[in-house]
């Protein structure tokens, strides 16, 4: 959008902002810090997303101030302002390089003209409220204020030019060094939160117009999605089951490798965190039971469909038209809720939906439309880097004016891991010359080992072992091909895959010898060895896979080439991922026998596609084409 007005030849870097605050100190002492992280919206968003990439860098650690002698309504308002100054001279060389462009070195050394427009700034819903400059109770996105945030469509947006022009008159009238009167006025009269000079007032794109609020503040997944889940719909749903009833379905759950299970319910629970928040969605609309109104289920499924399509990293026009559907199919249910007395505040039952995350989902599409896919600006990861950038390094400081200590540890790092990164690159050149003697080149050995599809990682491990995790997710499907290219392959090997699955089972067998008689009353499937013969009649007649389920068909006079087989009570299970290139992480499934432990044995539930040779290469969406069974048992 910016690019075509840039000079020619010039590198527009988006910034990427995030701040929140994170406790340092644990029951005594009142710790707390307040990190400014920067990154730029250039880098792909799953480098961005892995921590060990260190795609963001510790810009600053804004002061969390103490007052004293000013009244206690005023605290918040001086701290705002204060927050705002910080980075109005934090962010001050960004905002002239922003509208005026500065020459920049990359990694090559090459010199570069470039912008540094604000992009995107991650936050959560206070602080997203405070950097905007409007006062609580009142959208930053749009003009609605508390009471309309239940309003069944999307309030004008709030642009920078409202706010700047609100401020101008206020000041005309009320002095900003008079902090209660200032305040006071502005909240009555232009609903805003006492900050005469917002950080971003002056931080102007190179096309000269202002970033506003709604732009770049993206929807947060992490706070206004999952977290608006349970503090609303979790609690709606206790109210309309009952709790002991729901605590009782949730324990009956049969735990899943990967996945958090829950022995004594939800609603007893206290810390949760955003694992348990996705967790719970999986199985709430599955567990609400029929006698439960219609229109209110009708209203948690479409808040759940709401929030899977807006995770998708690729969305099309239908996917965004999905996610309105959804929201007006809540809001044309959303009386149910009201009429069952299932909103209930610390006086009794309410009969409004003024919850601020409930009108930031009228946002959602336009902020896709304008910022992209929202996992990239999901705050899970700045979460975790507060770990990483502040409380580890914090534990290596005597206590005591931490702040210059914690940069100077991070410093220390950082300059030990571009000197690994440099050595291991120089490495790599000495014992691979340029053959074209082209020493002003200096890309060449990337596209001497990649051809120039910009592939490098899988040929310099040494170097991405400089940033990358070690653990990486194993490809089944290229294992399983690398072992059928053998030129003498395994008979059974433990690697397989269809079109569309790969397999892998453990190296040794947890029943090695057993015939399916015996496997028919261990597992209690009686019809097992007429199943198997079905199977082999109908393989060994026309060479064709055919599926085990449904009616059985003609029995060839055959006998089973085979009278013992291996039996695995696990198997890990990888397909293609859904959302474009590349696979899934492999997943576990288990298919265990009866045991005292698990009377009836331990078996997930899982989708086949009914037609794998023919069908698609990816799953559609649904459940068409697909075959819903329990894994019982994995034989060879």
């Amino acid at each position: 959008m910016f690019q075509s007005r840039l000079p020619q030849g010039a590198t527009l870097l988006g910034v990427t902002l995030s701040s929140d605050k994170t406790r340092l100190s644990a029951m005594t002492g009142d710790r707390t810090a307040h990190p400014l992280l920067i990154t730029l919206a250039n880098i792909d968003s799953t480098v961005r997303s892995s921590i060990s990439s260190h795609a963001f860098s510790l810009l600053a650690l804004l002061p969390v101030p103490k007052f004293v002698g000013v009244k206690k309504g005023l605290h918040g308002v001086l701290e705002n302002r204060l927050t705002h100054s910080c980075l109005d001279f934090i962010t001050h060389p960004l905002k002239v390089t922003s509208q005026h462009g500065a020459w920049f070195s990359d990694y090559a050394g090459q010199i570069r003209f470039c912008f540094t427009p604000l992009v995107a700034y991650i936050v959560d819903t206070p602080e997203a409220t405070a950097l905007t400059g409007v006062a609580g109770k009142t959208s930053h996105l749009t003009t609605a204020t508390y009471k309309e945030f239940g309003d069944p469509f999307q309030h004008p947006p709030r642009t920078a030019d409202s706010i700047l022009t609100s401020l101008q008159t206020l000041a005309s009238r009320f002095s900003p060094s008079d902090v209660a009167a200032y305040t006071k006025n502005a909240k009555i009269m232009f609903r805003l939160n006492g900050v005469d000079r917002p950080f971003w007032r002056d931080w102007y794109r190179p096309d000269g117009t202002l970033a506003d609020p709604c732009q770049i503040f993206p929807i947060e997944i992490l706070h206004h999605l999952h977290k608006s889940f349970w503090d609303h719909d979790v609690k709606w749903v206790i109210r309309a089951v009952g709790d002991s009833e729901l605590d009782l379905r949730f324990s009956l759950i049969q735990p899943r490798s990967g996945y958090r299970h829950f022995p004594s319910g939800i609603s007893s629970l206290k810390q949760v965190t955003g694992r348990e928040h996705r967790d719970i969605q999986r199985y709430v609309l599955a567990l609400i039971p029929d006698d439960v109104d219609e229109g209110f289920v009708l209203c948690i499924r479409a808040l759940l469909d709401l929030r899977y399509l807006s995770q998708l990293n690729q969305l099309t026009t239908h996917d965004l038209n999905a996610i309105a559907d959804a929201l007006d199919l809540f809001h044309s249910y959303k009386h149910n809720i009201l009429d069952l007395h299932l909103r209930v505040g610390k006086g009794g039952p309410l009969d409004h939906f003024q919850i601020p995350k409930l009108e930031l989902f009228q946002s959602i599409v336009s902020c896709i439309q304008w910022s992209g896919a929202l996992p990239q600006w999901s705050a899970d990861t700045t979460e975790r880097l507060h770990v990483v950038y502040i409380k580890t390094p914090r534990e290596n400081t005597n206590g005591h004016n931490y702040p210059p200590q914690i940069c100077r540890n991070l410093d220390r790092q950082e300059k030990c891991r571009y000197f690994d990164l440099a050595t291991r690159l120089g490495e790599v050149i000495a014992a691979e010359p340029n053959p074209a003697g082209d020493a002003e080149d200096p890309d060449w050995i990337f596209d001497a080992r990649t051809n120039g599809d910009g592939d490098w990682k899988s040929e310099f491990p040494d170097i991405v072992g400089a940033f990358d995790p070690s653990r990486t997710v194993v490809d089944l499907f290229t294992v399983a091909a690398a072992s059928q290219s053998k030129p003498d392959p395994p008979p059974f090997p433990r690697t397989f895959a269809t079109p569309t699955t790969a397999f892998h089972l453990n190296n040794r067998a947890n029943l090695s010898r057993s015939t399916l008689d015996e496997l028919s009353g261990q597992y209690g499937i009686p019809d097992l060895l007429r199943a198997t013969r079905d199977f082999f009649s109908h393989f060994l007649h026309d060479q064709m896979t055919h599926a085990i389920a449904g009616k059985r068909g003609p029995t060839w006079d055959i006998s089973i080439p085979f009278q013992y087989v291996r039996v695995w009570h696990s198997v890990r299970v990888q397909t293609h991922s859904q959302l474009g290139s590349g696979i899934t992480s492999p997943q576990k499934l288990f298919a265990s026998p009866p045991s005292e432990e698990w009377p009836t044995g331990r078996c997930d539930t899982a989708m086949f596609a009914q037609d794998a040779i023919n069908g698609p290469h990816r799953p559609s969406l649904g459940l068409e084409g697909t075959l819903l069974r329990r894994f019982q048992r994995c034989l060879y």
